[in-house]
C-alpha cells in the first residue's frame, strides 16, 4: 500500500493499491465522514477517487505533470456501503498533449458501483518525448 503525497488525498486516506504502466488501483477505506445521509459513499468521495486514479494512471505512463482534468464523464451505477471502494484507472493517448481515461469504480465485493471518462490534457507532453504512450 503505497501513500498519495498530496494534501486533499491524505485528508481523504486515500492510497495506491496497485500500479504498473497503464494501470492504476487506488483505495478508499468506509468513513462515516464520506457518506451521505443513507451511509452509503458520497457522490463527492467517489468523484475524488476517479479524478485521483486518473492522475495517478497517467503517471505510470507520463511521471512529469501537470495533468489538468478538462472533462470528467461518471455514471452511477449502485450505492455502497462496503468497507472499501477502488478506483481502476486506464489510461490512453488521445491526440497531442489531450490523454482519455477509464475509469472502474468497484466495491470490495467486487460490485461496480460506477464508470468514468476522464480527459486530461498535460501542458509538458510532447509526442516525440522518449516516454512511452499507450494507444
Amino acid at each position: 500500500m503505497e501513500k498519495i503525497r498530496s494534501p486533499y488525498e491524505n485528508l481523504l486516506q486515500m492510497y495506491i493499491k496497485e500500479k504498473r504502466e497503464g494501470f492504476c488501483k487506488i483505495g478508499l477505506h468506509y468513513r462515516k465522514e464520506l457518506t451521505n445521509p443513507h451511509a452509503n459513499f458520497h457522490g463527492g468521495a467517489i468523484l475524488s477517487i476517479v479524478d485521483t486514479a486518473t492522475v495517478q494512471g497517467l503517471r505510470t505512463i507520463f511521471p512529469r505533470g501537470p495533468y489538468l482534468t478538462v472533462d470528467l464523464h461518471i455514471r452511477f451505477k449502485a450505492p455502497s456501503k462496503s468497507t472499501e471502494i477502488f478506483a481502476e484507472a486506464r489510461p490512453r493517448h488521445l491526440r497531442g498533449k489531450f490523454f482519455k481515461s477509464g475509469i472502474k469504480i468497484l466495491d470490495k465485493e467486487n460490485k461496480l458501483i460506477a464508470e468514468a471518462d476522464v480527459k486530461s490534457f498535460l501542458p509538458k507532453f510532447s509526442p516525440k518525448s522518449q516516454e512511452r504512450v499507450l494507444v
